[in-house]
C-alpha cells in the first residue's frame, strides 16, 4: 500500500484538474487572473471611425438635469446627419412615452441611421440567453422611425465586475443582436448572423476593452456639439469642427457623475457602459477578438505543467527544485501574457500555477516525512552505535590505590572521535590515555575504534610513553588517510605515585597542587599528532603526586566551547577555572567545570566533543 500510495495522490489530482475545469471551481480567481492579462496588455489601437459622445456633468449643468428634454436629442440627431454620421447609437433607453417623441420620430426617420436599445431581463435556458421580461425598450412612437434595435444587456461575475455580453438575446423566437454588434455589422455592409464571432450561447463574447476609459476612444461632449451647431448658425465660430463627424459611428451615452450606467471592468473600477458597446463595435470591425481555450485545452495545459512540475520535483534537489519551478511558473505566466497581447487567447493561469505550487509542495512533503523516517532509523542505530562505542571505554574505576579516579565523555553527537582508557600494565602500574580524533561523528567513532583496539594490543608490550606513541603512530598512518588524532599517555607508578607521560599534539594536562595551591601545565605536545608520520621520537616527561595533588587531562572540547557570539570558552579561562578549585574534591571540581562550560555555551550547539579524565591523591 505504501507503494502506490503517492501514485494514488497524483491520480487523485488529476481527477480533480478534470473537475476543476469542468466544473469552474475556481473561475473566481481565473477572472482575477485575466483582469490581471486585460491591465498588463498595452493599449490597443481603436478603430477612427468610432467615437463617444458624453452626456457629462457639463453637459447636465449646461442642459438640465436628467432626463434631458428628448427636443435635445432630436437636434443632435440632426446635427450628426447633417454632418455625414454614418451611425448614431444611443446607449439611452427611450421606454416612455414624451411630448417631443414627434419631432424625434421625425429626427430618425429623416437621418435613417439611428440605433435604439433594448434591456431584458434574462435566464440560462439550456445554454442560451433567453429573455423573460423586457425592462426598457422602445416607445411605439419611435419603433418605426429606427434603423436598428439592438440589446444592451451584460453579464456581471459575482465579483461585480462586467466582463462578457450575451452576443445574441432570444425572446418569443426572436433573437436581438447586442447593440455594438448590430452597429458594426451594418457599418460593414452586413447582417449580424453572418458575421462568424467566437462566442458562447452559455457564456457569450469577451468584450475586448482597448484600454482605459479615457485612453481609448476619442470623446466628445454631447454640450459642446449642440452649442457648436447653434455657433455656426450664427454665424459664429464653432468650439467644434462639426465635419469630425463624418463617416463615425456615434455611440451617445451617459457619464456624469453619480449617475447608474456605470459598472467595474478589468480594466478600470468605474467604467460607462457606452464603452461597453463601443468596445464590442470595435472588436467586430478590427477583427480583434478575445477567445478562450476550451475545457480539454485547458485540462491537457494543466496536465503538463503538473507532469513536468512533478518530475521537477521528483528528480532534483529541493533549491533547485524550487528554482526551476518558479521559472517554469514565471515562463507560464510571460508566455500567457505574450499570447493574449498578440492574438487575444486566453490562458487559465491560476490553477495551473496553483499545480504546480501543490505538486512541489507535496513532494517536498512527502519528501521530508520519509527524511523524518530515515532520520528516526538512523537515531536508532546511533543510538546503538553509542551504547557500543560507550561500552569500548572503561567503566569509572573510581579509586586505585590512594588515586581517585574521574572519567567523563560527552559527544557533541551520538557517537563522536573523543576516547580514554586505562590499561592495567602490572600489579603497580597503569596507564592512562586520553585522545582526540580530528573531525567529529560516525567516521570519527570508526577511527576511535581502530585506534583504542590498536592502543590496548601496543600497551602492554610498552613502558615507555614515547616509545607508545610513536608506534601507534606507524601502525595508524596507513589507515587515517590525511586524517590524525591528537593524544596524550600517562603511566603512574602507584609503589610512589610517580608518573611518566609523553604528548603527541595534544593539550598539555593541568596539574593542581593542593599544597601550594599552584596550577601549573605539564606533558606539552612534543611532536605531530598520530598517524601522521613514522618513528617520531616523543618526549617523555616525569613527575609525582603528593597527597591532594590533582591532575586534568582533557580534549580542546573545553577550550574551544564557543558561545552564540563565537567567542571561545579558552585555555585561559579553564585555569582560571580551576585554580579556585584546588581544594575541592575531584567531583565537585568536575561539577563545577560543567556548570562553568553550559553557563558560557548557554544555548549555543556544543561544538565538539567533551572529554576529561581526572585524576587525585588522596
Amino acid at each position: 500500500m505504501k507503494k502506490f500510495f503517492p501514485y494514488f495522490l497524483v491520480v487523485l489530482w488529476l481527477i480533480f484538474i478534470v473537475i476543476s475545469v469542468c466544473a469552474g471551481i475556481f473561475e473566481f480567481q481565473e477572472m482575477l487572473a485575466y483582469d490581471f492579462l486585460l491591465r498588463h496588455r498595452p493599449t490597443q489601437q481603436v478603430n477612427p471611425e468610432i467615437v463617444i459622445i458624453e452626456i457629462s456633468d457639463d453637459t447636465l449643468k449646461g442642459l438640465g438635469r436628467w432626463p434631458l428634454p428628448r427636443d435635445y436629442h432630436a437636434d443632435l440627431i440632426e446635427i450628426l446627419s447633417k454632418n455625414g454620421c454614418r451611425s448614431i447609437v444611443f446607449d439611452i433607453l427611450f421606454s416612455e412615452p414624451s411630448g417631443a417623441d414627434v419631432r424625434l420620430e421625425l429626427a430618425m426617420k429623416e437621418s435613417g441611421r439611428v440605433y435604439l436599445p433594448f434591456a431584458f431581463r434574462l435566464e440560462n435556458k439550456r445554454g442560451e440567453a433567453v429573455a423573460q421580461e423586457v425592462l426598457g425598450g422602445v416607445t411605439d412612437t419611435l419603433k418605426s422611425a429606427v434603423y436598428g434595435v439592438g440589446h444592451i444587456n451584460i453579464f456581471v461575475d459575482n465579483d461585480g465586475k462586467s466582463r462578457r455580453l450575451p452576443l445574441w438575446v432570444k425572446r418569443n423566437d426572436q433573437s436581438w443582436p447586442a447593440l455594438g454588434f448590430l452597429a458594426a455589422a451594418h457599418y460593414l455592409g452586413k447582417e449580424p448572423a453572418s458575421i462568424a464571432v467566437p462566442f458562447d450561447l452559455r457564456t457569450g463574447i469577451w468584450v475586448n476593452y482597448p484600454g482605459a476609459w479615457l485612453k481609448t476612444f476619442r470623446h466628445f461632449s454631447y454640450l459642446d456639439i449642440i452649442q457648436s451647431a447653434a455657433a455656426a448658425k450664427k454665424g459664429e465660430v464653432p468650439r467644434l469642427e462639426l465635419s469630425l463627424f463624418r463617416n463615425k459611428i456615434c455611440f451617445i451615452g451617459l457619464t456624469a457623475a453619480g449617475t447608474s450606467d456605470f459598472r467595474a471592468n478589468p480594466v478600470d473600477p468605474v467604467y460607462p457602459m457606452v464603452g461597453t458597446q463601443a468596445s464590442i463595435c470595435n472588436s467586430i470591425l478590427q477583427g480583434a477578438y478575445i477567445r478562450r481555450l476550451g475545457n480539454f485545452l485547458r485540462v491537457l495545459i494543466n496536465f503538463m505543467l503538473f507532469f513536468i512540475g512533478l518530475w521537477l520535483a521528483l528528480k532534483l534537489a529541493p533549491l533547485v527544485a524550487f528554482a526551476c519551478s518558479f521559472l517554469l511558473a514565471a515562463g507560464y505566466i510571460f508566455t500567457a501574457q505574450v499570447l493574449f497581447n498578440i492574438r487575444g487567447v486566453f490562458y487559465d493561469i491560476f490553477f495551473p500555477v496553483s499545480s504546480l505550487i501543490f505538486v512541489y509542495s507535496g513532494v517536498l512533503l512527502v519528501k521530508f516525512f520519509r527524511e523524518v523516517q530515515a532520520r528516526r532509523l538512523m537515531e536508532k542505530e546511533l543510538e546503538i552505535a553509542a551504547q557500543i562505542q560507550r561500552n569500548f571505554l572503561p567503566a569509572d574505576l573510581g579509586d586505585l590505590g590512594e588515586l581517585k579516579l574521574r572519567l567523563f565523555l560527552q559527544p557533541a553527537k551520538f557517537v563522536g572521535g573523543d576516547f580514554y582508557d586505562v590499561i592495567l600494565l602490572d600489579e603497580h602500574r597503569f596507564g592512562i590515555f586520553i585522545a582526540d580524533v580530528s573531525g567529529k561523528g560516525i567516521s570519527a567513532a570508526l577511527i576511535m575504534a581502530k585506534a583504542i583496539s590498536l592502543l590496548r594490543i601496543l600497551a602492554r608490550d610498552a613502558l615507555d610513553p614515547g616509545k607508545l606513541l610513536s608506534v601507534l603512530s606507524s601502525h595508524l598512518k596507513s589507515d587515517l588517510d590525511s586524517r590524525f588524532i591528537t593524544g596524550q599517555y600517562l603511566i603512574i607508578d602507584l609503589r610512589d605515585y610517580s608518573f611518566i607521560g609523553a604528548s603527541a599534539g595534544h593539550p598539555p594536562l593541568i596539574f593542581l597542587s593542593r599544597g601550594s595551591g599552584r596550577i601549573e601545565e605539564l606533558i606539552p605536545a612534543s611532536g605531530p599528532p598520530l598517524g601522521l608520520v613514522d618513528n617520531f621520537s616523543y618526549t617523555v616527561v616525569k613527575g609525582q603526586f603528593l597527597p591532594g595533588d590533582k591532575i586534568f587531562m582533557y580534549t580542546d572540547g573545553w577550550i574551544e566551547a564557543r558561545d552564540s557570539q563565537g567567542k571561545e570558552f579558552g585555555a585561559l579561562r579553564l585555569k582560571e577555572v580551576l585554580s579556585r578549585l584546588t581544594d575541592q574534591g575531584i567531583d565537585n571540581l568536575l561539577a563545577a567545570l560543567k556548570q562553568a562550560y553550559e553557563a558560557h555555551r548557554a544555548r549555543a550547539l556544543q561544538h565538539d566533543d567533551l572529554t576529561a579524565v581526572i585524576l587525585e591523591r588522596k
